[in-house]
């Protein structure tokens, strides 16, 4: 039974959040998708349209009636679409197959967080006023003006929020609509409080994850509804489905609480608002306060974010918000790698994961305490091994690891010269440090072959050509995750003797897409001298930077 109702649950939370958008322009799209190159929070711009649509709550079933929401598990058909042109959040959002690990308490440690946030004790009070005999509600599915206004003095918040937290029961199935015979409908304890009410994690988790999407679907149309001639030039709907992706696809560097506003309003308003379109949402916010900051407060009653006490201050995202886009995520066909606790046998695959997991200051933590329980050599054995059976971007992470690390990785990179996939990386590696070693130790490292670079322009490109429109920015950080920043010049110097192919493709594309000036003109003029090698093989020299003491 509670395996059948976990499924209706995450059905149900497919069906709330596929209300909540329906048309998308594609040259939003595109901006929208230009501006998470990266995974960072970038500027972004897009225009979120929507559409009529809204809810019924139907005893003993859960459904959303009209509008279609990229559906996030990629499952739900929307009523009257056929499945397979469904739209889902991972083609809305150009999404790749992989997306960077989650860091995450235990279940039983998410499940008291979800059973702190206040929102839900709310929820709660309101199931026990409710009562097992249910409150009579008119055909708009509102209670009464009395009821209501004991239902608030019960609850103890505000008439106006009442609003809130009845349609976030009636759209989550914590509450639902029984009619009768007689025409009469009467809201009683839905399936969702049922189960909130038995109390075990995996019940508790879904069922906070029913309403954390009825709250990224519903908060700003309930606020919309109470003033509907102010919000009819102000798109609404989706905005919060919007900002939850965004937070969780921008929690490494974070989003501040200026950015979400800004977020929201140019959603609301258009990338180029008409002046109509600015005095009203002007208007809106002398009125009725600032929509995103509503947004954000609903969402932390819920503990789903933290929020800040200044603009500039970064909005968290907690645990538990990545708990629940994880699932949906993973239900749409995007991988998400879950990771535990710190703890001592953290391999490091997943040492390396946690560098798009977490924010810098978490991670520099983290692996100084990993290299630390391991020691120097050894924990810069495990990374190279690791980097030699993995995909590139993984393998630069890895790289850029046992190069912080220092001499003390010499012997380490001595052993990865047996590794094709890592000689490029080693050459680099053991060059830049044979003058600082002591002389019992060398030689080190054989004049550098060109050819041996060809696995890090191999990389280099797979991450840099991803996408049609290259970031700039992205292959300046790609490219210095593998060379060290001032020898540039020396690197490209070597790469210029290079034949193939792909080391003549990293030049060219370094030279048209790199931000620095200096360096693109450097891989601009390299470029010129490999393309007139591939013709002809020669033995690589290496420049004087390179030659051991």
């Amino acid at each position: 039974m509670a395996v059948d109702f976990d499924k209706e649950l995450t059905s149900l939370t497919a069906e709330i959040l596929r209300d909540a958008v329906q048309v998308y322009d594609t040259s939003d799209i595109e901006r929208w998708a230009a501006g998470l190159a990266g995974f960072g929070a970038g500027d972004v711009t897009g225009s979120f349209q929507a559409v009529t649509g809204g809810f019924t709550a139907v005893t003993g079933s859960f459904r959303a009636v009209t509008g279609s929401f990229p559906s996030l598990t990629g499952q739900f058909a929307v009523v009257g679409q056929d499945a397979d042109t469904q739209i889902t959040l991972k083609k809305v959002f150009r999404l790749p197959d992989r997306l960077p690990a989650v860091r995450l308490p235990q279940s039983a440690d998410l499940a008291r967080l979800a059973r702190s946030a206040p929102m839900m004790a709310k929820l709660n009070a309101l199931a026990g006023w409710l009562g097992r005999d249910g409150r009579l509600v008119d055909e708009d599915e509102d209670l009464s003006p009395d009821d209501a206004a004991d239902a608030a003095r019960q609850l103890g918040i505000r008439p106006e929020h009442l609003a809130y937290l009845w349609d976030y029961a009636l759209t989550s199935g914590w509450v639902d609509l029984a009619d009768e015979p007689d025409g009469r409908t009467w809201a009683v304890i839905g399936e969702t409080a049922w189960r909130w009410a038995d109390g075990d994690e995996a019940g508790t988790l879904h069922v906070w994850t029913a309403v954390f999407a009825s709250v990224l679907a519903r908060a700003l149309e309930v606020a919309a509804a109470s003033d509907r001639a102010a919000s009819r030039k102000l798109k609404f709907r989706g905005q919060g489905v919007v900002v939850a992706v965004m937070l969780f696809m921008a929690r490494r560097a974070g989003m501040s609480r200026a950015e979400v506003r800004k977020l929201v309003m140019d959603d609301a308003i258009g990338e180029r608002p008409s002046s109509r379109a600015r005095r009203a949402w002007d208007n809106w916010v002398r009125a009725h306060g600032d929509p995103a900051r509503l947004l954000l407060t609903e969402l932390a009653a819920l503990r789903a974010v933290t929020v800040p006490d200044t603009d500039k201050g970064i909005v968290g995202v907690t645990p538990l918000t990545q708990w629940a886009l994880r699932q949906q995520f993973r239900l749409d066909g995007i991988q998400i790698q879950m990771l535990s606790a710190t703890s001592p046998r953290v391999t490091a695959a997943e040492l390396v994961a946690l560098v798009d997991a977490v924010s810098d200051a978490e991670f520099e933590a983290e692996a100084a305490s990993w290299i630390g329980r391991r020691g120097l050599d050894r924990g810069a054995r495990e990374l190279l091994a690791f980097a030699a059976f993995s995909g590139p971007e993984t393998r630069l992470a890895a790289v850029n690891l046992v190069r912080r690390i220092g001499i003390d990785a010499h012997r380490a990179w001595k052993d990865a010269m047996q590794r094709p996939e890592l000689r490029g990386y080693a050459r680099i590696a053991l060059s830049m440090m044979a003058g600082d070693l002591p002389e019992s130790t060398l030689p080190l490292v054989l004049d550098p072959d060109p050819e041996d670079l060809t696995w890090v322009a191999t990389d280099l490109l797979a991450l840099a050509c991803g996408e049609q429109d290259p970031d700039p920015e992205r292959i300046a950080e790609q490219f210095s995750d593998a060379i060290p920043p001032g020898e540039e010049s020396w690197i490209f110097g070597l790469m210029a003797e290079s034949s193939h192919a792909e080391v003549a493709r990293l030049l060219t594309i370094l030279a048209r897409y790199h931000p620095d000036r200096q360096i693109a003109k450097d891989a601009r003029r390299a470029a010129r001298m490999a393309g007139k090698n591939r013709t002809v093989t020669r033995a690589g020299r290496a420049p004087a930077r390179a030659t051991a003491r």
